[in-house]
């Protein structure tokens, strides 16, 4: 029962990652990436879309095993338990930054910003939990 909850939850992860990716052209056009690119100096500009580029694709190369092969995350060997708890600290990690990197000026007392703040919220902190259940499950810790 468990084990068929944790495949279905990563194929929703993954199709969720995947889809996180491809939105960054309208996250992009929204916050008006090019313009204030615009604004850098080159070698700047050029390494703020070599680090988008990279966000989408690492976004990708995450959504992809979770959605086509989500077993991976489950099957009890060291390369599933390496890429469990690694996803489950990178999410950790990001969930870390909403709070301590982005400022609360950047999102309290803006109802949209604030809606989006929690929302991401409760997106990272979800993909904590879920690969860190994972983790768990190759641990041998089962519910």
């Amino acid at each position: 029962m468990m084990e068929s909850l944790l495949l279905l939850l990563l194929r929703i992860a993954g199709l969720g990652l995947i889809a996180l990716a491809l939105t960054h052209v309208f996250i992009g056009r929204h916050l008006r990436w090019r313009e204030d690119a615009e604004q850098l100096t080159p070698v700047n500009r050029a390494i703020f879309h070599v680090h988008t580029l990279f966000i989408c694709l690492v976004l990708v190369m995450m959504g992809l095993p979770c959605l086509l092969e989500p077993a991976v995350f489950l099957l009890p060997t060291r390369a599933g338990a390496w890429l469990a708890w690694s996803f489950a600290a990178f999410w950790g990690a990001r969930l870390h930054c909403q709070w301590f990197v982005y400022g609360w000026e950047l999102w309290r007392g803006k109802p949209r910003e604030t809606a989006i703040h929690w929302l991401f919220t409760f997106v990272w902190l979800g993909l904590t939990v879920l690969f860190a259940a994972c983790g768990c499950w190759q641990l041998g810790w089962r519910a």
